[in-house]
């Protein structure tokens, strides 16, 4: 079988070891790939203020698809292209209809300027960690009016004292054909994207600017926002570690992150 023109991988607790960085071995294993010239594409829930951080979890750069798909980021030059944004007629008739199917919600927007959020929007700790200037803070009523300028990429609803998938349940009905919902993480928090915008979407159209097949694309995931991907491409793994349903996507499934599973399917792929 021949070797993939495309790496597609999450990052955290896929490609990413437990403590966020990545090995010798997965650096090594990347940088393989793309010297033997196929493209390495990270594809992540992450939203851009986020992705600077990561340059030193690899050796070369790759391409980076971001926000579940809604923008993609120049790593290298710190250039962010191809938006997906929502319409920015549909926010507050989102936003109100997940606030009343999760009342304990609150919401925090991204832009590519960085985050607009509720003063009671609890920050994940990737927040807390740098600068991030472009964060700002608005009452829920102002949220809509405080993106209207900016092409809105991502929506966040977050209850940290809740189960992703349960808020998942309970905001689907709410969220209908005006978002995609999904998550990439347990620990309350949901994951709105543009209509139609998801992983797969994205990545399908960035190989096929470039007259790529999903047979010659080899994706990695382990959380449901990386189902469609993994459904997509013509060779799939799922962690180890994955959730059950991003295995069963899959066509195959790898060590854990912490074994450096992308790793070694990628060292198999390119027979080392």
């Amino acid at each position: 079988m021949n070797p993939p023109q495309v790496i597609a991988t999450d990052l955290d607790r896929t490609l990413l070891r437990s403590d966020g960085t990545t090995s010798a071995r997965t650096r090594a294993a990347l940088d393989l790939a793309m010297e033997r010239g196929a493209h390495v594409i990270a594809v992540t829930a992450r939203p851009i203020r986020w992705l600077d951080r990561l340059k030193p979890c690899f050796g070369r750069l790759p391409h980076v698809i971001a926000s579940n798909g809604a923008v993609c980021y120049d790593l290298a030059g710190g250039v962010a292209y191809d938006p997906r944004p929502f319409e920015a007629a549909t926010v507050a008739k989102l936003l109100a209809g997940v606030r009343a199917a999760l009342p304990g919600a609150r919401f925090a927007l991204e832009t590519p300027d960085g985050m607009v959020r509720e003063a009671d929007y609890e920050l994940s700790p990737f927040d807390m960690d740098g600068d991030d200037a472009g964060r700002r803070v608005v009452p829920y009523e102002d949220l809509p009016a405080a993106v209207a300028d900016a092409p809105l990429l991502k929506v966040l609803a977050a209850d940290r004292s809740r189960n992703s998938a349960d808020m998942y349940v309970e905001a689907l009905p709410a969220v209908g054909t005006l978002g995609q919902l999904t998550y990439s993480t347990n620990r309350g928090v949901l994951e709105l994207g543009p209509p139609g915008v998801d992983k797969a979407s994205t990545l399908a159209a960035w190989c096929a600017a470039r007259g790529i097949d999903a047979a010659d694309v080899v994706t990695f995931g382990d959380m449901p926002n990386d189902i469609p991907m993994l459904r997509w491409a013509g060779r799939s793994w799922a962690v180890a570690n994955a959730v059950d349903e991003a295995k069963d996507a899959a066509t195959s499934v790898a060590a854990t992150n912490d074994e450096d599973g992308v790793a070694q399917v990628i060292e198999e792929l390119f027979h080392t």
